[in-house]
């Protein structure tokens, strides 16, 4: 055998032996007690680039509004009701789970009761546009319904799916950090000038009762369901406090809450300034920590590590904030306490056709993803890798 044949074969056996230790993101990421997710959609769940994506690399997904309540609520079916129950239509979130169940990947519920965007109706007589809202009485058998019939129709279908539900989304008001547990002025009245339906209608205590019908249900059908409170701005110090107070607040009596999703948009909102500060990781690391001290698990639900550059100076920075980050993770998790249960990276792949007025560009940035807009990996993806590894 000559030398050349040797030192082809040679090279041919590491290749080999390389693919055969080979490990995707998720499967390092395990080793160090949490999951890796990613964001789907109704859309890119017809794109077979970002289902190889994930199928790749990811053990859970989220999906982006298909099984919020403004999706899945059908005003028509829901005045035709003969229960006067509100009616759901499941198709475009059955798509999804579909797709996840295909692959074996496991699914976060997201999210059940949030006001944002909610569909004014589901407070009204017979469902009507123009009917009186209803009494308080009402609306919590409504939504006491809603949870039961959304989380049993999943759990039902597709059985040990979603492995977790963000109950409530976003109900802590910005700057109630002072607002002592069961204060109910730490809850949101308003967004934007649009006042809370479920504050109004249900009440100042609809988190807790969302989180009482949604633990009835999960324990009727499958009770390692995992309920979480999820919010914005979590590693933030006043933020932080009113979300622990909330948490407290919910678990009083028994506990309902079993976690805390950080949603971990990170960096300057709609620019450049302020992205990639490498001190926002000290205090992501603390809120996990502080968020873990109350006996809950923590989950980064919606990982966003802005960028608006692409110069290779920026990008180079973009990798090693990720690398720093990744590095800290998986530190926070030692083998007798792990509090971190998963992360999710919402801003997965640039988007540079993004327009700078719009609403994506300014929540994740254009180039903020571990991957190109068609799904290859980026020199964060490496970063990753070579943390996890």
């Amino acid at each position: 055998m000559t030398k050349k044949i040797q030192t082809l074969l040679f090279s041919l056996l590491l290749i080999f032996s390389i693919n055969l230790n080979a490990q995707n993101l998720s499967e390092l990421a395990g080793k160090y007690g949490f999951k890796l997710g990613t964001v789907i959609s109704n859309t890119s769940v017809n794109n077979p680039a970002y289902k190889k994506m994930i199928t790749n690399d990811f053990n859970s997904i989220t999906a982006s509004n298909e099984f919020k309540a403004y999706s899945l609520l059908n005003q028509h079916d829901s005045m035709v009701n003969p229960e006067g129950m509100p009616a759901m239509r499941y198709n475009a979130a059955d798509k999804i789970c579909d797709f996840a169940q295909e692959n074996g990947i496991k699914m976060r519920g997201h999210v059940l009761v949030w006001d944002a965007y909610m569909k004014d109706w589901f407070f009204r007589e017979g469902y009507k546009n123009t009917g009186k809202y209803v009494d308080q009485e009402t609306m919590k058998k409504r939504l006491e319904y809603y949870i039961n019939e959304v989380i049993s129709h999943f759990e039902n279908k597709y059985p040990g799916l979603i492995y977790c539900w963000d109950v409530v989304n976003e109900a802590v008001a910005d700057g109630s950090g002072e607002a002592a547990p069961g204060d109910k002025r730490m809850i949101r009245t308003s967004r934007g000038g649009t006042k809370n339906l479920f504050y109004n209608y249900v009440g100042p205590d609809y988190v807790e009762l969302s989180f009482k019908y949604a633990k009835e249900a999960v324990n009727n059908v499958n009770p390692d369901i995992k309920l979480y409170y999820n919010d914005y701005n979590t590693f933030m110090s006043g933020k932080r406090q009113a979300i622990k107070n909330l948490i407290q607040s919910i678990n009083a009596q028994e506990k309902l809450c079993d976690g805390v999703g950080m949603q971990g948009y990170i960096g300057g909102y709609g620019k450049q300034d302020g992205c990639m500060n490498f001190n926002d990781i000290t205090s992501i690391r603390v809120a996990i920590l502080d968020y873990a001290s109350l006996g809950v698990e923590v989950q980064i639900t919606e990982m966003a590590v802005r960028n608006y550059k692409s110069d290779e100076r920026t990008m180079k920075v973009h990798a090693r904030f990720y690398e720093s980050l990744f590095t800290e993770l998986k530190e926070i998790n030692k083998p007798d306490n792990a509090p971190l249960t998963a992360v999710t990276i919402w801003g997965i792949t640039d988007n540079p056709a993004l327009s700078s007025s719009s609403y994506g560009y300014k929540m994740n940035g254009p180039y903020c993803g571990i991957f190109t807009e068609r799904c290859k990996k980026k020199i964060e993806y490496d970063s990753i890798l070579k943390v996890l590894q």
